[in-house]
């Protein structure tokens, strides 16, 4: 909604013919990509696409823009000279990075005055998004918190009762859109307490900030990473089928332990996950997953688990309660 707002912004205060928000995703140092993630033209607006399960545009190569990546690289403003337009490209940030460019079309060519009004609205864009970031964010590694989680959770919910309860029709997007399953998971770092008594919290919170950037660059643009708090994460994503699920936390799971940490050098971390069903809560989603969790910790540490195979395996008993967790 945000940035529905600042195209529509643009789109007011300046005369274009068009206003493009590229999204960088990708953590520096490893493979990044452009995500045409909202545009407005002529009064028809076209919303940046965040909700669970909706497929977007699909992301461009880095390398495939070359202007904007300089624009993103030097923190500078692009004039670009087209057949019959001109157009301009502008650094957008946020408090922690420089995240984004902004492709602006016009008749004319982007004079000062226009530049520093742009320059202005992406101010106001960036406070507001640095507002929203200090209340949904964690502090200290950038993902999520838990006050956001509810409404995307309820979100997935629904799109399950929809899965479920749809008829078949010719409509191909909302065919794709159902054909993905919401999964939930859990991470915990092993023997974390160990590495705050052994190298200090300064250290651990280092550890932490590290395993949330592999979690970034292991999962998919459009999934939802949250630090629910302490060494404990949770992933919110979709996926086709249980096996699908698995081989994406399994992923996590294999950087994490392949990843050599400062100071700490190497460490584990116990996964576990549960599907998304119609009508969940949040907590009885949380508890599946934080079950086959205990359950991974309990057998050896190190490892995925799927808390839906632990019932069918009878390993777990799908009606039992493991653990004094209460978050919600």
């Amino acid at each position: 909604m945000v940035d529905a707002s600042l195209l529509s912004a643009f789109m007011d205060l300046l005369p274009l013919r068009q206003v493009i928000l590229w999204r960088l995703l990708g953590e520096p140092g490893s493979r990044q990509v452009w995500l045409q993630s909202g545009s407005h033209q002529r009064g028809e607006l076209m919303p940046w696409v965040e909700s669970l399960g909706e497929p977007g545009l699909e992301p461009r190569p880095y390398e495939a823009l070359p202007l904007h990546c300089e624009c993103h690289e030097q923190v500078k403003v692009i004039q670009m000279a087209m057949e019959r337009t001109h157009g301009a490209l502008l650094p957008m940030a946020s408090e922690r990075e420089v995240e984004g460019v902004v492709e602006l079309v016009l008749d004319q060519p982007l004079d000062l005055s226009l530049q520093r009004m742009a320059q202005s609205v992406l101010k106001i864009h960036r406070n507001f998004l640095g507002l929203l970031d200090y209340s949904e964010r964690d502090t200290l590694t950038g993902l999520l918190n838990r006050k956001s989680f509810d409404e995307t959770f309820l979100r997935a919910t629904a799109m399950e009762a929809a899965r479920m309860f749809a008829s078949d029709g010719p409509d191909e997007r909302r065919s794709r859109q159902l054909d993905r399953r919401h999964w939930l998971g859990v991470i915990d770092i092993d023997h974390f307490k160990r590495v705050n008594d052994t190298h200090g919290h300064l250290i651990g919170d280092e550890v932490l900030l590290l395993v949330a950037r592999i979690m970034r660059s292991t999962f998919r643009y459009d999934d939802r990473l949250y630090r629910f708090g302490g060494e404990e994460f949770v992933v919110l994503l979709s996926a086709p089928d249980d096996a699908s699920a698995g081989a994406a936390f399994e992923r996590l799971r294999t950087q994490v332990e392949s990843f050599t940490f400062p100071r700490v050098g190497h460490i584990s971390a116990s996964i576990g996950y549960s599907d998304v069903r119609p009508g969940d809560t949040p907590q009885a989603a949380f508890e599946r997953a934080d079950r086959a969790v205990y359950h991974a910790k309990e057998h050896g540490r190190n490892q995925v688990q799927s808390q839906a195979r632990l019932v069918e395996q009878g390993l777990l008993d799908e009606s039992g309660i493991v653990g004094d967790i209460e978050l919600f």
